[in-house]
């Protein structure tokens, strides 16, 4: 394993940190008696984002596209707390909430399977062909409204459809420019209308540029995290939003955001942007946690759980608007 292989499965590690202890996560439960998404005949099979640009079309859906419904596993489960046997550290945000269990969080980091992102990284980046529904293909590069792109964006449709997730397909149009987010949504148990919001976005910068770090580091990050969650009950709603139009102005968040009402704004309670955590070009060790002009006690919360699960990592914590 070379250094920035290491450098990115310790940092994935952080990630789900954060969203176990915001989530406050159930025990497993797994119900085989689910819808398997794709099997109604009702629906096509899969939403096929790749068609509409395989013969150099623009890479959007037409309207009258609409994304495949699948049924997500039921959220069952009870609440499970117990002591560990030995004399770790246990953060106080753990104890402060009873359905918060460490050993439940020690078992989900065993399920991270770093050979799994790499390999998407790889499909992501050109390294190796990725394949779909559609085929087989090598990515060049994932420009904004590229043929690239839409075999990126059709991959990470199928893998969240073929967990359970329900998918959201949203078009978006500005400064002409067009392209699609794809929005992943678990519902919480107890806490349903309150949202833990991930981003991070597909799109790369500039033709032929492979963008490893910007940012398929966070997607692939965001993928893994969409595997370990999809067999697991969290008590708030957790939403996984893949973007596109990022590098011209964030155009994809920022129709994300214009859609939405002010009742659903205010359900957001922590939302984490995720870009360019692939690579540590000075090999300190330290992961900079940005919070803009935000308060800082999230950042602060995120910092703590870092320290206690993951020592090989340094936080720092950086405001301001740049």
């Amino acid at each position: 394993m070379n250094h920035k292989q290491k450098i990115f499965g310790i940092i994935f590690l952080s990630l789900l940190h954060w969203i176990i202890l915001l989530s406050a996560c159930n025990e497993q439960v797994a119900n085989n008696e689910t819808l398997i998404p794709g099997t109604d005949e009702r629906n096509s099979p899969t939403q096929n984002l790749v068609a509409s640009t395989i013969e150099s079309a623009p890479a959007y859906l037409s309207p009258e596209m609409q994304p495949t419904v699948s049924v997500p596993p039921e959220a069952i489960g009870t609440d499970i707390v117990e002591e560990r046997e030995n004399d770790e550290a246990t953060p106080s945000f753990a104890n402060s909430n009873p359905t918060t269990d460490p050993d439940i969080i020690w078992d989900m980091l065993g399920q991270v399977d770093q050979e799994r992102i790499l390999t998407d990284l790889r499909y992501l980046t050109g390294v190796e062909p990725i394949c779909t529904s559609e085929g087989c293909y090598t990515i060049l590069d994932r420009e904004t409204g590229s043929n690239n792109l839409a075999w990126v964006k059709q991959y990470i449709y199928e893998q969240l459809i073929d967990l359970g997730y329900f998918v959201e397909i949203q078009d978006w149009s500005l400064r002409g420019y067009s392209d699609q987010n794809l929005i992943a949504r678990k519902s919480g148990t107890t806490l349903p209308g309150e949202e833990i919001v991930f981003i991070a976005h597909l799109d790369g910068y500039l033709n032929g540029n492979p963008a490893a770090d910007d940012d398929a580091s966070g997607v692939v990050c965001l993928l893994e995290l969409a595997r370990i969650l999809s067999t697991r009950s969290l008590n708030r709603t957790v939403v996984l939003i893949f973007s596109s139009g990022e590098e011209y102005g964030a155009f994809g968040s920022y129709s994300y955001v214009h859609h939405l009402t002010e009742e659903e704004i205010s359900a957001i309670k922590y939302l984490i942007s995720i870009d360019m955590i692939g690579y540590d070009s000075d090999n300190d060790g330290a992961m900079e946690l940005w919070c803009g002009d935000q308060p800082t006690d999230f950042v602060q919360l995120l910092s703590e759980i870092i320290i206690v699960y993951e020592p090989h990592l340094r936080p720092t914590i950086t405001t301001g608007c740049t």
